[in-house]
């Protein structure tokens, strides 16, 4: 729905929304008029530090407001699909935060309810919109490296800067992202949370071929010393499963396009493996050339002894390194900008798109299928065996 200043109204005042007010703010077509979350204090203080007029407790009562024409999602996972329904019967534009939904069926609808009462919706995938990942995507575009045909994606250790919210009125509880009733996975919530990014990106970087199988290889921790293993059953952002002995460090795929592969190595501390990276990067190789690139809490990629954070290698044995030095992450101890340039552009996008009236870049089709890619992944992982995503439903996967 095509409006002329998108005036939003923003539910779930966790850490993600901070990225979020501050991209509304500086977009000169929009602006942030409402905030809604059950603590009221929460919601008060966020209000107040940030100049905006009105804040709820009740997201019933802020759809009412007529003022709000645009509904921003931040919630924890399990409210993401109801509350898309919502603001949809309520004639409202939507962006949610991924992932999605817990179900595709819920998430189906939610995309009905959209088309239904003509109003747009987005689905903040916010990894295709790093700026590091977006130009890896323009070079690829270009041809520099040919056809791709591999995808390699690295995971090492989110490393946490120290007093990072001592400025904000924030008082999110992390733990729902433990509990798979809230934060989805059946038994594997942090993966989860965290694959609809990886196969989104994997899925963005080769031209959008659609993944087609994967298989998820699991590894026993029991050998892992006693220490590492209490901080594993003990972590509460990295939990793997419901039981801590056991871990999916690695998952592969095929692509719709055969010629195409992909696979996600996962190394850090928490499941007894050294990488010198840290945060998500990514390996995209074609036939001639390659393209080695970080992502959220990347850090640790050189070129010629010089800190990288994208390097063009080219068949004809030439090479090129790229910054982006966007002032730092907000979060992560890390060489790029995720938290504030990731959300930024993927909310220029959608304030964008309202105001020109044309379809999100990332929709809640897109968003449904980087769940049921997901759902795929953890189905393999239980199964022991590789899982065709088409195949998985909501019946297969929560058996």
């Amino acid at each position: 729905m095509k409006v002329e200043k998108v005036k939003v109204g923003i539910v779930g005042l966790g850490m993600v929304c901070y990225s979020h007010i501050d991209a509304y703010e500086a977009h000169p077509d929009s602006e942030v008029v409402a905030v809604c979350d059950l603590n009221e204090a929460q919601a008060k203080a966020v209000a107040e530090k940030y100049g905006i007029s009105k804040y709820y407790t009740d997201y019933a009562e802020m759809l009412k407001d007529p003022e709000v024409n645009t509904v921003d999602i931040t919630t924890p996972t399990f409210m993401h699909s109801a509350m898309t329904i919502q603001a949809a019967e309520a004639g409202k534009n939507i962006s949610c935060e991924k992932p999605f939904c817990l179900t595709l069926e819920d998430g189906m609808a939610a995309c009905e309810a959209a088309k239904k009462n003509n109003v747009s919706l987005m689905v903040g995938e916010s990894y295709v919109f790093m700026s590091t990942i977006m130009k890896a995507r323009e070079l690829i575009d270009a041809g520099e490296i040919g056809k791709p045909t591999q995808i390699r994606e690295r995971f090492g250790a989110w490393i946490e800067k120290a007093g990072v919210m001592s400025d904000r009125p924030v008082s999110e509880n992390r733990e729902w992202r433990m509990d798979s009733s809230k934060a989805g996975g059946n038994g594997f919530p942090w993966m989860f949370d965290h694959c609809v990014h990886f196969f989104s990106t994997a899925e963005y970087l080769m031209n959008d071929s659609k993944i087609k199988e994967v298989y998820s290889l699991k590894s026993d921790l029991a050998w892992m010393n006693d220490q590492q293993k209490h901080e594993v059953e003990n972590s509460k952002m990295h939990l793997y499963g419901t039981n801590a002995a056991g871990d999916i460090p690695i998952m592969t795929w095929t692509y719709e396009d055969s010629a195409c592969q992909g696979v996600w190595m996962r190394a850090e501390y928490l499941n007894g493996k050294y990488d010198p990276y840290t945060g998500f990067s990514v390996i995209v190789t074609g036939d001639k050339g390659m393209i080695e690139v970080l992502g959220e809490g990347g850090k640790g990629l050189k070129h010629e002894g010089k800190d990288a954070h994208l390097v063009l290698y080219r068949q004809d044995g030439s090479s090129e390194a790229f910054r982006f030095d966007e002032g730092g992450d907000e979060i992560w101890d890390s060489e790029v900008s995720y938290y504030s340039r990731a959300h930024r552009n993927q909310i220029f996008e959608f304030v964008d798109s309202l105001i020109e009236g044309r379809e999100p870049s990332y929709n809640g089709i897109a968003g449904t299928r980087a769940v049921q890619s997901t759902m795929a992944a953890i189905c393999s992982a239980k199964e022991d065996a590789p899982v065709k995503v088409a195949e998985v439903d909501d019946a297969r996967y929560n058996k």
